[in-house]
């Protein structure tokens, strides 16, 4: 635990000083080395903890004063695919200036991890599993299905004076014609299956980035109504374009979320008991069923049932993380993490102790990896044991 005297790397704590002697800090990467290892077996003691969390906000501290957004973003992104487990945050909100600085020292920082995590990784398989990929089915207001994966690029159909195409990264979009009211506001479906993501830019310029197994319904144009509305279920990333003439309002089998420009994620999966609505930028407004209503402010969370909804702050880099390409687990739950991986690799996850599935983990990984790489990393840190089996994942104790 850090020390409460002490809130930031530049302030020294005179109260602790004593016990950080027995560290002889500055450490040298050995000292820093065999702390890692510790902190990853959970055999930190409370003082080797403190002395590791300095080490950390300091080096971080005494890095960042030439680093441009631009490095910044760029060491962000290579930090994510270096480091096999993450750090655990021990702040409530991450530094984007430390998060940086930790990057520019991926490789040496990410080689230490692996020289004490690489405890004997066995997991076993005949046949790999491959990630899940881009892809969609579009269903139009007469019918029509058509597959995503199955089309080129270009003009995908025209309906009621509104031009539907597909983008060379697979977006679908919507455009009225010239000389089109676009007013008929017939209904289209986007459906994602299990291994699939997409996204759709509405009539109205909003983006919407569909997770696997999700579900969008949405008008072809929203020309004749009041306000913007969409069905969804699943996980969908929602980047709403401002309107405050007509509010862009989101039904789910609990909730309405109501907003007039935002940026938010909902993860309505059938697996998880509440509905989570996180907001990132704006205000939204959520409500359910009982009547029961709360505003979000950027950074909090709204997790909602049919009787309840409560609100909380949160790491949002963990929850829009399936958006930039990454699996981002901040002590979740073994059960959660597999149904995240049974949802993008078409999985189905066997516990031999059930007791396995109260295990958690902190770590940071591609999601377009094979999922035999996602299990090694997590079989790494010894807490368990994984077989595929055709499409199960045996799990066991290590």
């Amino acid at each position: 635990m850090i020390c409460r005297y002490r809130e930031t790397a530049s302030v020294y704590c005179y109260n602790c000083s004593y016990r950080l002697t027995l560290f002889k800090l500055p450490m040298n990467q050995q000292q820093v080395a065999e702390l890692i290892r510790k902190y990853n077996d959970g055999t930190l003691t409370p003082d080797e903890r403190l002395a590791l969390d300095i080490w950390y906000l300091k080096f971080a501290s005494e890095s960042t004063a030439h680093l441009s957004a631009e490095q910044e973003a760029i060491a962000v992104d290579k930090l994510k695919s270096t480091l096999p487990l993450a750090y655990k945050s021990t702040t409530k909100k991450i530094w984007p200036r430390i998060f940086a600085v930790a990057a520019l020292l991926a490789i040496v920082f990410s080689a230490i991890l692996w020289i004490y995590q690489d405890k004997p990784s066995s997991v076993q398989y005949t046949k790999d599993i491959k990630p899940g990929k881009t892809g969609a089915t579009l269903t139009l207001a007469n019918g029509r299905i058509i597959k995503l994966a199955d089309i080129k690029v270009g003009q995908v159909a025209i309906e009621s004076g509104v031009e539907i195409s597909k983008t060379a990264d697979g977006m679908i979009t919507y455009h009225i014609l010239a000389n089109q009211d676009g007013r008929s506001g017939q209904m289209n479906t986007l459906e994602t299956s299990i291994g699939e993501q997409a996204q759709v830019k509405l009539p109205d310029g909003s983006l919407v980035y569909l997770n696997a197994a999700s579900y969008l319904k949405y008008p072809s144009s929203f020309a004749k109504f009041d306000k913007r509305r969409v069905e969804f279920s699943g996980e969908g990333f929602f980047v709403v374009a401002k309107d405050k003439a007509h509010p862009f309002l989101v039904k789910t089998a609990l909730q309405d979320v109501e907003v007039l420009g935002t940026q938010f994620n909902i993860n309505s999966y059938a697996y998880h008991p509440e509905i989570k609505t996180t907001l990132l930028e704006g205000i939204v407004k959520i409500s359910n069923a009982a009547g029961i209503s709360k505003t979000l402010q950027p950074g909090e969370q709204a997790s909602l049932t049919n009787k309840s909804v409560s609100v909380s702050a949160v790491e949002t880099e963990y929850v829009i993380a399936w958006r930039k390409g990454y699996f981002m687990f901040n002590n979740e739950s073994l059960e959660d993490i597999m149904s995240k991986l049974a949802t993008w690799y078409n999985i189905k996850p066997v516990y031999l102790d059930p007791e396995l599935k109260k295990t958690s983990f902190f770590g940071s990984m591609s999601k377009f990896e094979n999922i035999s790489k996602v299990l090694k990393v997590m079989e790494r840190t010894g807490k368990a044991h994984f077989e595929i089996r055709d499409n199960q994942i045996i799990i066991s104790k290590n």
